[in-house]
């Protein structure tokens, strides 16, 4: 009986010793790794041995010898049951709380999905999921994977969703060997932050701003007013694409929006007065746009003011991938979304297989379909324990060691193929969605494509 779909492909012998160690190692086989490195054009052979014995689910590792040889054994009886804990760490309050749902739902569907495969071969492994709060917060992040990590030993944490979150608790992991994967931390300062940060979800902002940039461009923009949300992702976000702008001759205003607040009319006003004298210097309602860089809450109160503004209705809109929120369409502001052509840069969710079984078993579990970006969080919890399977150890020291290769050989719900370039995904594709009505509702059709590889966007 077919439980999950497969989702990790080995097509290399190195790949294929790690997912089978991970797969028979509550089984209590044995197996053999020699690691080689290259000094001065000479091939050297690391020396240790290692021998991990379980009893009643306890581990002792030794290590000493001339190859890395691993030898699982188990007390008369079988080796007890072995439970692997999964950290999340996202808001289920604060701007992104709808997202924070959907994406801790995704993780422990990943977690139900694979406790499901491990006791159809007979396993004695199994994982679990504690999850904490922190309210979008970096400070909240950080207090919720300290207490995570004092009650549970967290070696795999998924999330935080905000790159500001990530930045708020990467010391904290590092300094404890706590591997971190974050769904949807796009920021390009997360770049090499920390051995233990990897990013093989969402493509980085550099991909975003230069879309978002490419789609103004080619849709006839001269006048671009910014509204940004000022954290470290989005104000990226904001510099990669007023760099391009101006580059190409466009003139360009960015506002900050304070991120956590409740009330953005002040920031609204000021760009509806630069939208205005843009329009009385000679700039038409064509070439005069406005770009939301934010989401969730937030984005909405910007919406409520700006269908206020005698002129901020008049132009045309862009934005990033988190407006590409149902919750948002069917609210108060989803007909002025649609008003202004709401035009955002989204990754592409190919209809593969992965993404098709994800959505369907995500519905059925839930009672409502996941919300934009949660296969990531679904695929990161996969990438996770496979991880913790090929290492043999929840260790994050030793996890790090194998999830390279895990992660270079995964195909999951995202429908795109990944490889890792300083820790994070290096492979972008994006589609151009316009908001227009339909029948009546606010949706999104496409109307274009961004390559990151080749660095071409293509409008329909």
């Amino acid at each position: 009986m077919k439980i999950s779909p497969n989702h990790i492909a080995i097509s290399s012998a190195v790949g294929a010793v790690l997912l089978i160690v991970g797969l028979v190692i509550g089984a209590g086989a044995g197996y053999v790794y020699s690691s080689s490195t290259v000094k001065g054009g000479a091939t050297a052979t690391s020396t240790s041995t290692t021998t991990v014995t379980t009893t009643g689910g306890a581990t002792t590792v030794t290590t000493g010898g001339s190859t890395v040889t691993t030898t699982v054994t188990s007390t008369a009886g079988g080796a007890g049951p072995v439970t692997y804990t999964i950290g999340t760490v996202l808001p289920t309050t604060g701007n992104y709380a709808s997202y924070g749902v959907s994406f801790q739902n995704s993780v422990n569907l990943a977690v139900k999905q694979m406790n499901a495969n491990l006791t159809a071969a007979g396993s004695n492994i199994q994982f679990a999921v504690v999850s904490a709060d922190d309210a979008g917060t970096a400070s909240g992040a950080l207090s919720a994977l300290q207490s995570e990590f004092q009650a549970k030993g967290i070696q795999a944490e998924i999330g935080p969703l905000t790159s500001g979150e990530v930045q708020g608790v990467v010391q904290f992991a590092t300094q404890n060997h706590i591997v971190i994967l974050p769904g949807a931390a796009t920021a390009t300062s997360l770049v090499g932050i920390s051995p233990y940060v990897f990013r093989p979800g969402q493509p980085g902002d550099q991909l975003e701003g230069t879309s978002i940039a490419k789609s103004i461009i080619q849709t006839g923009g001269k006048n671009v007013v910014f509204l940004y949300r000022d954290d470290t992702s989005e104000s990226g976000t904001f510099n990669i694409a007023k760099g391009i702008l101006t580059a190409a001759g466009l003139q360009v205003q960015g506002i900050a929006l304070p991120a956590n607040q409740p009330d953005y009319s002040a920031q609204v006003q000021t760009a509806g007065t630069d939208v205005s004298a843009y329009l009385s210097g000679g700039g038409t309602t064509s070439n005069t746009v406005v770009a939301l860089l934010d989401g969730g809450t937030e984005a909405q109160n910007v919406f409520q003011h700006a269908a206020t503004d005698p002129n901020l209705g008049k132009v045309r809109w862009y934005g990033i991938e988190s407006l590409a929120d149902p919750t948002l369409l069917k609210s108060s502001v989803g007909g002025f979304m649609s008003q202004v052509s709401l035009t955002i840069s989204a990754p592409s969710t190919l209809n593969s297989p992965q993404f098709a079984y994800f959505n369907s078993t995500y519905t059925k579990a839930y009672g409502t379909s996941p919300l934009p970006y949660s296969n990531y969080f679904y695929d990161n919890t996969w990438i996770a324990m496979l991880s913790v399977l090929a290492a043999g150890s929840y260790d994050g020291s030793k996890i790090i060691q194998v999830l390279p290769t895990v992660v270079d050989h995964f195909f999951g719900s995202s429908s795109t193929g990944i490889w890792l370039v300083n820790h994070d995904q290096s492979i972008g594709f994006y589609d151009i969605l316009k908001c227009t009505s339909v029948s009546g509702a606010n949706t999104y059709v496409k109307i274009g494509s961004y390559n990151g590889q080749t660095n071409i966007l293509t409008l329909s």
